[in-house]
């Protein structure tokens, strides 16, 4: 892949702007991810090889991201229509990910039990009423 002829996928663009953000080498995330050098971290970022699927979530907690966002992006990038199958199986609502951090708080308020939440609309301020 040309850095001048062509746009990183997301998930190359997302790990390269979080490095960027941290100030982390390549060498640095290739150790966090287990790799014993960073030129796996490179080859990678060139699209050489893919990032195994397995090494998602220690990239999520290195580069201090989402990792349910991050997955979502690697199966997108390297498996685009299994993400699509994915999607269908595990998110049928199309929910956006501010509504699923809606939704997390909602839970994580009402201590995972189940509760009919009072919702009043304030003009983009929303308010949750758990009983």
């Amino acid at each position: 892949m040309s850095p001048s002829t062509s746009t990183p996928p997301p998930l190359i663009a997302q790990i390269e702007a979080r490095q960027a953000e941290l100030g982390m080498s390549d060498e640095q995330l290739g150790e966090a991810l287990g790799y014993e050098r960073g030129n796996v971290i490179r080859l990678i970022k060139s699209g050489a090889i893919k990032l195994p699927l397995s090494k998602v979530r220690a990239l999520a907690a290195a580069l201090e991201l989402d990792r349910t966002e991050l997955l979502r992006t690697a199966i997108q990038d390297a498996v685009p229509e299994m993400a699509a199958v994915i999607e269908d199986a595990y998110n049928p609502m199309r929910l956006t990910a501010t509504e699923l951090t809606l939704i997390k708080h909602l839970r994580k308020l009402s201590g995972d039990v189940p509760t009919k939440p009072i919702v009043f609309d304030g003009r983009g301020v929303i308010a949750l009423v758990t009983a």
